[in-house]
């Protein structure tokens, strides 16, 4: 989907049990109407930063009185929050569904555009996380530091340092993982700097970088003790 107009897909899929919950529940038991639920993941709407996300949300699209006539319309409420409306009530489902998801895609672009005002201006730092996680189709992590790659295939996260991206490789210590061919390859260490020569994996799974000092020594160490690359 793409909103505000949603030209680009269909409108959610809809269900009368509620999603992500351990125990059946259906919208006359959270709000006293009928209705049914949907979710929203945190990729919606198409368009915003790649290092900008959002948690996956389910709402509930209820028939309930209107106000003013007593006439039924359509409401869509959050279910994981406040149970707050979202969007313009409408007099059909699909309505009600299209007019909340063209609110919550404004909402999140309006707080995509304030981090990313808030990070360059506020807290003086580069407009995107320096540190990116993509696979590649082999199924390899490639890890993109500071690169010149405009997009990243298969991204699944991003990171301010080196350091906190060796957490999330060794969360699967038998994947393969290797730097993107356009990061830098000088590493910074507690143990001093050299030129990034392998990454590899140790006996534990543990992401481990080989590096050669200026002295010819080589050294292997865990990325996670990796500050930096230049």
């Amino acid at each position: 989907m793409s909103t505000p107009d949603l030209n680009a897909g269909d409108l959610p899929h809809l269900t009368a049990q509620r999603p992500r919950h351990g125990s059946p529940s259906t919208t006359r038991d959270l709000f006293g109407h009928d209705g049914q639920f949907f979710t929203v993941p945190g990729t919606f709407p198409d368009g915003l930063p790649d290092h900008i996300g959002f948690a996956t949300v389910v709402y509930a699209v209820l028939r309930t009185p209107a106000p003013a006539t007593g006439t039924d319309e359509y409401t869509v409420r959050d279910v994981d929050g406040h149970r707050r409306t979202l969007g313009t009530p409408g007099t059909d489902q699909d309505t009600a569904i299209t007019n909340a998801l063209s609110a919550l895609a404004e909402r999140r672009r309006a707080h995509a555009r304030q981090v990313e005002h808030n990070r360059v201006h506020v807290l003086g730092l580069p407009p995107v996380p320096p540190v990116r996680i993509g696979h590649s189709t082999t199924g390899t992590c490639v890890l993109h530091v500071r690169c010149a790659c405009p997009h990243v295939e298969g991204l699944a996260a991003h990171y301010e340092h080196v350091s906190l991206a060796a957490d999330w490789l060794d969360e699967t210590p038998t994947s393969a993982w290797e730097f993107c061919p356009t990061s830098p390859t000088l590493v910074t260490t507690s143990n001093g700097r050299g030129r990034l020569t392998a990454t590899l994996r140790d006996s534990k799974g543990t992401a481990v970088v080989e590096i050669q000092h200026t002295t010819g020594h080589r050294e292997a160490i865990a990325l996670s003790q990796v500050s930096d690359l230049t």
